[in-house]
């Protein structure tokens, strides 16, 4: 099972600063748009408090499965993000095939003689 977990922001006044240009927000909001929301749990301040208070009263054998079921999931995750980056890598090859071609085609355009339409009044 997909596990993404990701803290809910908590806007303060002096970060406004901080906040990243309109562009930068379109563009991860299309990355995010990705992402199927049912596969992230967006936990607030308090539930992660209360699951830092929880594994502190873990036994060691406690915290030794919850650390192997951590592990695994980060080599599920390791995994994912390695064939994305192949998905990513192939894209961009296929990009680049794409502009070669487009800049090949545009030269070959340029080359030709266009026929003159004489105007007769």
């Amino acid at each position: 099972m997909k596990r993404k977990y990701r803290i809910a922001p908590t806007p303060v006044l002096s970060d406004r600063r901080r906040i990243p240009s309109v562009p930068l927000l379109e563009s991860r909001q299309r990355i995010s748009s990705r992402v199927d929301q049912d596969d992230i749990n967006t936990l607030t301040k308090a539930q992660v408090d209360f699951e830092l208070t929880m594994m502190r009263s873990m036994t060691p054998q406690e915290a030794a499965v919850a650390a192997a079921r951590a592990v695994a999931e980060a080599e599920v995750a390791i995994a994912e993000a390695e064939d994305a980056a192949r998905d990513a890598d192939a894209a961009e090859a296929d990009a680049e095939a794409a502009q070669a071609f487009a800049e090949a085609a545009m030269k070959a355009l340029e080359g030709r003689s266009t026929p003159r339409m004489i105007i007769h009044a």
